[in-house]
């Protein structure tokens, strides 16, 4: 059998349907959309967490258990694909697959086991289908609010109007990936070779985290973000959007908005004012893993996580004078959506197809 991403298959409804997957250090997730009027309506969203990227900073490969919960996860999505006969489909392997020495293996069970053919991309090429799929949220005019959008064009006390620009950032499993956008053809992007598991397993050792651990974990994300190119320290603050999106930030949403389950609706463009990002960073310091995992709101699989999470988020927010975090659950995998669709409307074969 062919892999489903190779595979031609009638929908059955007119509208065509496409799938993206994500297969992260952290999380794997799935987006089933279809286009209307050029805008993502959601079919079919899932996520699992299996932790792929664990130990990879420390061993250099994938282990066993986490390729099984991952394999496992994959199969599962495969038959939602399946289901709905989708025609196109892409699965994106990020910072675990792209370091791991045995990913080779892993890509070539996921096609045995799941029939999904897994692309992986570079950091580079993540942060750009991110920003991709972040534009989705955001209208270039100030009428944008009013069809759901935040609108990036704002009027000042002059009354001219101006574009604000917007930093967006994605602090992963493995890697983080960060995007100033300035314009259609003004902005930077790049990768930051660290994420919340590497962090979480190279820094905390402690229960709860002690003061030495806290003390190392912000002296690695310094010297982290020391990776910024010159440009980024340009940024007015007062002039620009900080957007978060990916699992720490959606998390954030959660636990402030008090959720019993995930939902999509409630946490995108959630906005978490800096203060109250301090009061949780103080209360995920004090708890303990066991503590933590009873926050609700605070999926227990991210508990561990956390902390490394918002300690990068306040050093960001921080060196770059941020007042308020956006959170965005578009991203990635709306990205991935779009370049398929733009690809089919120009009868361009898709990435990851032969």
């Amino acid at each position: 059998m062919m892999p489903l991403s190779w595979r031609l298959v009638y929908n059955i409804s007119a509208m065509p349907h496409f799938a993206s997957i994500d297969v992260g250090s952290n999380t794997l997730r799935i987006l089933i959309g279809e286009f209307v009027d050029n805008r993502i309506i959601d079919i079919y969203t899932d996520r699992k967490i299996t932790r792929l990227g664990s130990m990879v900073g420390q061993t250099g490969i994938l282990q066993t258990e986490n390729m099984e919960a991952s394999l496992q996860a994959l199969s599962g999505f495969a038959s939602v694909i399946n289901r709905f006969r989708i025609k196109h489909v892409r699965a994106l392997g990020t910072s675990a697959l792209r370091e791991a020495q045995n990913s080779g293996i892993f890509i070539q069970r996921a096609r045995d086991a799941a029939c999904i053919q897994i692309e992986i991309i570079s950091g580079e090429k993540e942060a750009q289908l991110t920003l991709k799929g972040i534009l989705q949220a955001f209208s270039p005019a100030e009428t944008g609010a009013a069809r759901g959008r935040v609108p990036i064009i704002q009027q000042g006390d002059t009354g001219r109007s101006h574009q604000r620009s917007l930093f967006i950032m994605d602090i992963g499993g493995g890697s983080s990936e960060w995007i100033i956008y300035q314009g259609e053809d003004r902005n930077m992007m790049g990768s930051l070779p660290s994420g919340v598991i590497k962090l979480a397993q190279t820094c905390i050792t402690a229960d709860p985290a002690s003061p030495h651990d806290v003390m190392l974990l912000n002296r690695e994300i310094v010297t982290v973000l020391n990776n910024f190119g010159p440009d980024t320290g340009r940024l007015n603050p007062g002039a620009t959007l900080f957007i978060g999106t990916g699992g720490t930030f959606t998390t954030f949403a959660s636990v402030d908005l008090g959720l019993d389950s995930y939902s999509r609706q409630k946490i995108h463009l959630h906005r978490i004012p800096l203060s109250r990002l301090k009061q949780m960073q103080k209360t995920f310091l004090q708890l303990s893993l066991t503590e933590r995992k009873k926050i609700r709101g605070l999926e227990p699989g991210r508990a561990d996580l956390i902390i490394p999470g918002v300690q990068f988020t306040m050093k960001v927010m921080e060196l770059f004078r941020f007042r308020e975090l956006i959170v965005s659950d578009y991203g990635l995998l709306e990205g991935a959506l779009l370049e398929m669709k733009e690809a089919s409307e120009k009868g361009i074969p898709e990435a990851g197809k032969s």
